[in-house]
């Protein structure tokens, strides 16, 4: 079949083949554009590239896409996977199909989540003039054609859902925590307004934040708007997870134990109390956290965690991270659009054929864990501990020592008092 460039008397029409290698092409390396395809159609047929093909094999590929998308819609609506959750719902077998009689885990839906900049979109805007008249390119206002589509489908919250957590202000949450809060909090700078706000005047879209499940398939996400990676976008994702998923949810965050804090704060903290939720720091960030915190968030210490790291994000946007250049110019649609069908692309064609080897892997690595109990066990007895509860114990004695540390003890702040006063004393004499 071929698509036309224009709908009356094209001049130009090119195969549905051809697009078809392109779109597959491009969501195996995102860093092919459409210049150097046609460019290369050009060599094939031994013809001149001329600008102008570009921008009418644009035009059939945005009809295709249109295509592809009408038909599965119609294909979902037939089957009956047209709701807006149905996907959430669905997305991973391994997570949340329930055999009958199967033994109740702890968390029934664990995770992660985490904001990335690299997918950013520059607002094109028109020249403006500043006090003394000179002339300031891109300082005038938008000058983007208006685009009623939203593209993105099921895999993107609308920014009215996420503005429904934003704060009245535009100070970061990590500042709005103190160290009574998080012994984190002062930690934090990356992100932070004052090291990004500069961008805002360029970027409309300053990046994505996102949420894999612990296999790895993508839940949701939701554009980063003239922002850091502030707490509203986590509470927007939260909050639609656990009206679809229900109970039990554990997500790992790299400022996890901040998070928490900020739910418990937020209009989401009675139904996030109420079904459950964890917020945990995953194991590469864990280091950077204070060691009062990591025994109370990090996933080591969490029963029921397992194995998993809930860093998912990191691996997923180092991956991801190809579609920037793609992207950085490109409409609020188009840009929602390639990443929406990279993520299903990445679904379909990464994430579901691993996902056996990811199950094997694991379960050879736990049948390692469970060999060496033996091992464990005589070590115990050699060391005088008679059960594996005492780990436990140790953990308690381990966080209220840590907390006794957070106020100097009485005693040694009577002899520093002490010391002190002499010191006055001998320089008086």
């Amino acid at each position: 079949g071929y698509l036309p460039c224009s709908p009356g008397n094209p001049s130009v029409v090119i195969t549905i083949r051809a697009v078809e290698y392109y779109r597959v092409l491009f969501l195996r390396c995102p860093r092919l554009s459409v210049q150097p395809f046609v460019k290369a159609l050009c060599d094939i047929h031994g013809v001149p590239f001329k600008p102008y093909l570009r921008e009418q094999f644009s035009i059939c590929f945005d009809v295709y896409l249109s295509i592809l998308a009408a038909t599965k819609t119609r294909v979902n609506c037939v089957l009956g996977r047209d709701g807006a959750n149905w996907r959430v719902a669905n997305t991973c077998a391994a997570c949340q199909y329930r055999l009958e009689g199967e033994e109740q885990l702890k968390f029934s839906m664990m995770g992660c989540m985490d904001g990335n900049d690299s997918l950013k979109r520059v607002q094109r805007k028109s020249s403006g003039v500043d006090d003394l008249g000179n002339v300031l390119v891109g300082a005038g206002p938008s000058r983007e054609r208006i685009d009623s589509r939203t593209g993105g489908g099921t895999y993107f919250l609308s920014r009215e859902e996420v503005d429904r957590f934003a704060r009245p202000s535009l100070q970061n949450d990590a500042a709005m925590l103190s160290a009574e809060d998080s012994p984190c909090a002062p930690r934090w700078k990356n992100m932070s307004d004052k090291l990004t706000a500069s961008m805002w005047a360029i970027f409309e879209e300053t990046g994505l934040f996102l949420s894999l499940c612990r296999h790895g398939f993508v839940l949701l996400a939701a554009d980063m708007v003239k922002s850091s990676e502030q707490s509203k976008y986590a509470l927007a994702i939260v909050d639609r997870l656990i009206d679809v998923l229900g109970e039990d949810i554990a997500l790992g965050y790299d400022i996890g134990c901040g998070f928490a804090v900020t739910v418990g704060k937020s209009s989401l903290g009675p139904k996030a109390k109420d079904k459950r939720y964890v917020s945990l720091v995953g194991t590469f960030h864990g280091h950077a956290h204070a060691q009062l915190c990591q025994t109370e968030h990090l996933g080591t210490y969490i029963e029921g965690n397992g194995l998993e790291d809930s860093d998912g994000c990191e691996r997923f946007f180092s991956k991801s991270n190809a579609l920037a250049s793609s992207v950085r110019y490109s409409s609020s649609f188009h840009r929602r659009q390639a990443i929406s069908a990279y993520f299903e692309h990445n679904d379909d064609f990464e994430t579901w054929p691993n996902l056996v080897k990811f199950l094997e892997n694991n379960y050879k690595q736990a049948l390692e864990i469970l060999r060496d109990v033996p091992v464990l066990q005589v070590e115990m007895y050699e060391l005088g501990i008679t059960s594996e509860t005492t780990f436990c114990k140790w953990l308690e004695e381990e966080k209220e020592y840590l907390k006794s540390l957070k106020k100097e003890p009485l005693e040694e702040t009577l002899q520093m008092e002490y010391y002190r006063k002499l010191e006055a004393l001998f320089t008086a004499e």
